[in-house]
């Protein structure tokens, strides 16, 4: 949903910096990478990746599921697009660059920014920040915490339970 330029700067002139909104989301990330509906892909790994106990180098192109609980039947809110990519050469953690995409409901349209570390090894209360966002979420800012829900060691899918605290106006 573009809007023109005028309609962002008549939007920006009237912005009301005491008018903050802050908005608790609540959702279920499903990490597929095996089977007929893989939402993940290996994109590029470097010359280390296969000699390192943490996977250093090896980069993915993310398009998961976002659903209002756990079950992958349950109701679909959105998508989580972008990269991650392992990052640390001594501990297992990802640098992500996701834009939460919103399908359905009253953010439909709008997206949530997120750029961060996250220490995948550490199962519960992994910290993101919220760098930006579009639409309803326009100048976002503010924090996710994430937690495996679960994870299958067979096929490395799993489900990630996402809470964002977001500022924006």
């Amino acid at each position: 949903m573009a809007e023109s330029l005028k309609t962002v700067d008549e939007w920006f002139e009237k912005l009301d910096q005491s008018k903050e909104i802050n908005t608790k989301l609540h959702f279920y990330y499903h990490d597929t990478l095996t089977g007929d509906k893989r939402t993940i892909w290996k994109v590029a790994e470097s010359d280390i990746t296969c000699k390192s106990p943490t996977s250093f180098g090896l980069i993915y192109m993310v398009d998961n599921l976002l659903t209002v609980g756990p079950e992958p039947d349950s109701q679909v809110v959105g998508r989580a697009q972008g990269t991650a990519g392992f990052a640390d050469l001594h501990n297992i953690a990802l640098q992500m660059g996701l834009n939460f995409l919103f399908t359905e409901g009253k953010y439909m349209g709008s997206t949530i920014s997120v750029l961060g570390r996250n220490p995948v090894a550490e199962e519960t209360c992994r910290e993101l920040p919220i760098v930006g966002g579009t639409g309803v979420f326009r100048m976002a800012r503010g924090a996710v915490i994430t937690s495996t829900y679960s994870f299958d060691k067979s096929t490395s899918n799993g489900i990630i339970e996402f809470t964002f605290y977001i500022t924006h106006y």
